[in-house]
């Protein structure tokens, strides 16, 4: 993985894909992980989306290859803020961010803070409010691994296989380092971004699912309609990390989202 220095003594390990003609520009896509995860999360879309962008997963701070920062808390706004450094470290004036669960609450701590920078969002199953102590009481009990295989059936859903469950449980969530898993999970039992959502302005793809074990129907067109300019999707399904177990489906939602809001065709109303 490449890496870049954010700030002094913090790094930020990304991926960087183009699979298009070499002599181009590409527009950016910007995808952001959820927690105990990294950009190994994101590995299926990327034959997907890196014909047309240019796209780049990146290791959120404490996750993956990114370094530790001292003192780190997890909160949505630390991880804006130094996803938004991640990007003037990269040049990236303006973007199309993408994100999951718990990084797609970072992006759009991220949408509300510096809403020029941003071409479209799109989320995942991403939370505006905490939902309690479970996850990071069980991480404190028994550790990463054992979390991640106990949820991994609520997290996924019904449809996926075992080898895909037990890849996510031991190669990706169950290898995370525990402070960073522990803290982002700590991290959000207070979370409250309801507030935040009407400086989004960019235009903005919420997608879930019909039985999420996360957030209902209603709780995500609740909030979708804080958001100036955003649609919800409803996908069939029972896993609340849909863009996991469908990135195929997904993937295709959002590079047809994506060239809309480049296009200015995007409207609320999802005509």
């Amino acid at each position: 993985m490449r890496k870049v220095e954010i700030r002094p003594g913090v790094t930020m390990a990304y991926e960087d894909d183009w699979f298009g003609a070499p002599w181009t520009v590409p527009e950016t896509v910007v995808m952001v992980h959820g927690n105990s995860e990294s950009a190994r999360a994101w590995t299926c879309w990327v034959p997907h989306l890196a014909g047309r962008y240019r796209v780049i997963r990146l290791d959120l701070p404490g996750f993956g290859a990114s370094s530790e920062p001292s003192g780190y808390g997890w909160s949505a706004p630390e991880l804006a803020a130094d996803i938004g450094r991640f990007l003037d470290a990269l040049g990236i004036a303006k973007c199309h961010l993408i994100g999951a669960k718990y990084g797609g609450s970072a992006c759009m701590q991220l949408a509300g803070e510096q809403p020029g920078r941003l071409l479209s969002l799109c989320l995942f199953g991403s939370p505006v409010r905490g939902s309690g102590s479970g996850n990071a009481d069980t991480i404190r009990a028994k550790g990463v691994r054992q979390w991640a295989s106990e949820t991994m059936r609520s997290r996924l859903g019904s449809t996926a296989s075992e080898a895909q469950m037990r890849w996510w449980a031991d190669e990706l969530m169950g290898k995370t380092n525990p402070r960073a898993a522990f803290g982002a999970s700590a991290a959000r039992i207070d979370m409250e971004l309801e507030a935040k959502l009407e400086r989004i302005t960019a235009p903005t793809l919420i997608v879930t699912t019909q039985e999420s074990g996360l957030q209902s129907v209603a709780a995500v067109e609740r909030y979708a309609r804080r958001i100036p300019d955003a649609r919800v999707l409803v996908l069939p399904g029972d896993s609340y990390h849909i863009a996991a177990v469908e990135p195929e489906l997904c993937a295709r939602h959002a590079l047809a989202f994506m060239a809309q809001a480049s296009a200015g065709e995007v409207t609320r109303a999802a005509e």
